[in-house]
């Protein structure tokens, strides 16, 4: 089970000016995070591939790729598809947020950033996110745990000190028996 429960919940800020990402750094410096950096459309690709962030920060004007294509290329990926993307934009006309919506981000957030405002989305989209895994490593516990259920076999599980943690419908049979 590949859950982070308690480890700072990944960022990862995509601008191609080092300063519009050092900004982003200061603003968001906190235990509760770990920054991951990318200067374009095609690094934020590998990096998230590699270890799928818990959050995207997405400058809309990059040159190469913009923006807009980053986020159709997360969403076209299963790997990276349920990621939040806010993109960042100086751009704050009806246009833009339908095109960024449309290509599937989250949200918008616009320069200059207000600082509390920044930190509430980010702590607000962090903790659903935690949730939202919770929520999914407990289906999949349930799902093993029907399938070791309808198992024919007596199966037992106990921890270190020998004590019995949980048991399926095939041991109880079996002690119902003795």
């Amino acid at each position: 089970l590949s859950f982070r429960m308690t480890s700072p919940s990944i960022i990862l800020i995509v601008d191609d000016l080092a300063a519009n990402r050092e900004m982003l750094v200061e603003l968001l410096d906190s235990p509760d995070y770990q920054l991951v950096e990318a200067v374009d459309g095609r690094q934020a690709l590998q990096l998230a591939g590699a270890n799928p962030p818990d959050l995207v920060f997405l400058d809309v004007m990059m040159p190469e790729m913009d923006g807009f294509e980053v986020c159709r290329r997360f969403r076209s990926d299963p790997r990276l598809a349920e990621i939040p993307i806010l993109l960042i934009t100086a751009l704050d006309d009806h246009t833009s947020r339908l095109a960024g919506l449309d290509a599937g981000a989250d949200d918008f957030i616009a320069k200059p950033f207000n600082r509390a405002e920044l930190r509430a989305r980010v702590r607000t989209i962090t903790r659903l996110n935690r949730y939202r895994r919770l929520a999914g490593a407990l289906e999949r516990i349930r799902e093993q745990a029907e399938i070791i259920d309808r198992a024919g076999e007596a199966i037992v599980v106990s921890d270190l000190d020998g004590r019995v943690t949980y048991w399926n419908r095939g041991a109880e049979k079996l002690c119902e028996n003795m």
